[in-house]
């Protein structure tokens, strides 16, 4: 009667849900809906309906009445990231405001299954950015940290001194981009100059060294005061200029009438 009974539950879950167990799913699919198993390990829940967070079997637990996903070895384990997860993935769009990340690795270990990330151009630099193609590009690889937990796609941000892009390409020739002084990046292909949000190991792990010595030039003091004194010497010489050529105006004219009484 007990295994009757089971067996009659089993059932009435299973229609219930949108999968059964042992259904195979992948990161997004949908398993049912709250009111039904509650969330466990390798989903997440959503405005009320219940996703799975990792590829792997759908399992069932009828006392619990919860449903899990299971890695491929039957093991549990959480796919999505919680806040504070360092995550390291791909740019792979950019745009005015925000920018689409496919991420790649969570804490420093490759994921069962890439997932979408997005930074806000505001979660990139304490500073002012006007847009985010001044800080990140697609094609960049970045590195940083989950502000939400269980939820596609993860807010992240790249506020921080081991935070930002690890490797960009030039975007006229595709190079790999030298890092020359703070965000300052160089093509040692075709010279292009541009400007990145760069973590502090920037290119570490893909062997671009950094090239100081190709850095833009600062301008010195002695430099400044010169052009300077050479702007303030163009203006005093403009209103010279004027004032002389306002004065032979005078004189001409003032000529011209004196002129003008003698013939009369």
């Amino acid at each position: 009667m007990e295994w009757t009974f089971t067996a009659y539950v089993m059932k009435s879950v299973n229609e219930m849900a949108d999968v059964k167990t042992g259904d195979v799913v992948v990161p997004g699919d949908q398993l049912c809906v709250i009111e039904e198993l509650t969330p466990d390990f390798g989903t997440y829940e959503r405005d009320g309906v219940v996703y799975a967070a990792t590829s792997g079997g759908v399992a069932i637990d009828l006392k619990a009445r919860s449903i899990r996903v299971l890695a491929a070895d039957g093991t549990m384990k959480l796919a999505l990231p919680v806040k504070g997860d360092i995550l390291m993935g791909q740019v792979v769009n950019a745009y005015e405001q925000r920018a689409e990340v496919s991420i790649v690795k969570r804490n420093g270990k490759d994921v069962y299954s890439p997932f979408a990330a997005e930074i806000h151009i505001s979660n990139v630099t304490r500073r002012f950015v006007r847009s985010m193609g001044n800080v990140i590009r697609e094609g960049d690889i970045v590195r940083g940290i989950a502000l939400n937990s269980h939820e596609i796609p993860v807010d992240i941000s790249l506020v921080g001194p081991e935070l930002g892009v690890l490797r960009a390409k030039c975007v006229k020739c595709g190079y790999d981009l030298t890092l020359t002084s703070n965000n300052n990046m160089f093509c040692l292909r075709c010279e292009n100059r541009e400007t990145r949000e760069v973590a502090r190991d920037y290119g570490v792990m893909f062997g671009i060294e950094p090239r100081k010595d190709l850095a833009p030039r600062r301008r010195s003091y002695d430099d400044r005061r010169r052009d300077g004194e050479s702007r303030s010497y163009d203006r005093r010489d403009r209103r010279s200029g004027s004032r002389r050529y306002g004065e032979d105006r005078g004189d001409r004219s003032r000529a011209g009438r004196g002129r003008g009484r003698r013939r009369e």
